[in-house]
């Protein structure tokens, strides 16, 4: 990750045994990761946190880095919808008071099931209290353990397991990082805020563009390589941009350009104008909300039609924004 996120002060250790130096004894622990952190997981770790504080024990998330299909099925992974430490940070912030993330590599996939409760929870200076998972959660080597495995280990080791079932909607579809992603890259984003239970974001850094949105167009742009978050269809967007603390309107293209037709830029580019801005942000890292889709893009006769129709799009923004 590039490193640019910042976070407020939370326990994020690599392993069980570290939090005995922050004097964390007593643990109840959920176990998964958790991408996303929404409404489903949320729902576990509110189960958590009431399981915690039954047993007198602190609430804490297990979770991996990077994705275990990132190992397993490189190529074929799926996009993280966060940075690990923003992760961390909304664990956090729904109740977990401490996170271990521990490295998830081909050493680690081979375990048996077995040997992922020895290696990962068996700890002499911290004491498991309970484990917390959701229903259809699976670990060790090809998925072979699941949640009967894990309420057998909590029989023989005198400590409670709690099985949370899945999140479903109104509509009976189930709350899943999987369905988040599909709901952005089918432009349903309403349908992706409804099940994060806030509005979705993009993530990355501002990197070099081509220089022709603020000498041709009129209009510099941030151009943002996206590293965290599945892109939404091509378009044109009313978004919020979060940079440096401070959040402003925006008009967010993503697309290839067509107007220009560069061949570098088909693999898809996202560019912020952010509205009542002034100032040098390349190198920053940014945070995109896209809001509502505004129109289709288009490739148009010259760079002049272009920037006739950015203003009338800026107009557009500033008019949906103003009443929102």
């Amino acid at each position: 990750m590039s490193g640019k996120y910042t976070m407020t002060q939370v326990i994020n250790v690599s392993a069980l045994e570290d939090l005995a130096q922050y004097n964390v004894r007593n643990v109840f622990l959920a176990i998964g990761f958790f991408d996303g952190v929404h409404l489903g997981h949320r729902k576990l770790l509110s189960e958590l946190v009431e399981a915690a504080k039954k047993v007198d024990a602190v609430p804490v998330v297990m979770t991996f880095f990077p994705h275990p299909r990132q190992i397993l099925h490189p190529g074929r992974h799926p996009v993280l919808l966060l940075p690990p430490l923003r992760k961390v940070e909304l664990l956090h912030e729904y109740g977990a008071r401490a996170v271990v993330t521990l490295n998830f590599n081909e050493e680690f996939a081979a375990l048996e099931p077995e040997e992922f409760l020895h290696q990962c929870l068996d700890c002499d200076d911290v004491a498991l209290k309970g484990i917390c998972v959701g229903s259809n959660w699976h670990f060790g080597a090809k998925g072979k353990g699941d949640a009967e495995l894990l309420r057998n280990y909590a029989d023989a080791g005198h400590f409670e397991f709690r099985s949370v079932s899945e999140l479903t909607l109104d509509d009976g579809r189930v709350v899943s990082s999987t369905a988040i992603r599909r709901a952005v890259a089918a432009g349903r984003l309403d349908d992706a805020e409804k099940m994060l239970g806030r509005r979705y974001h993009l993530c990355g850094d501002i990197i070099s563009g081509h220089g022709v949105a603020g000498s041709e167009l009129a209009h510099p742009t941030a151009n943002v390589e996206v590293e965290f978050g599945v892109m939404p269809p091509a378009g044109v967007y009313a978004a919020r941009a979060h940079l440096n603390g401070e959040s402003y309107m925006a008009a967010v293209d993503i697309g290839v350009s067509p107007t220009y037709d560069r061949p570098e830029d088909r693999d898809g580019r996202v560019e912020a104008f952010l509205l009542n801005f002034c100032g040098s942000i390349r190198g920053s890292y940014i945070e995109i909300e896209p809001v509502k889709w505004i129109r289709e893009e288009r490739c148009f006769a010259s760079p002049a039609d272009l920037r006739a129709q950015i203003c009338a799009d800026v107009m557009q923004i500033k008019q949906f924004f103003s009443k929102s």
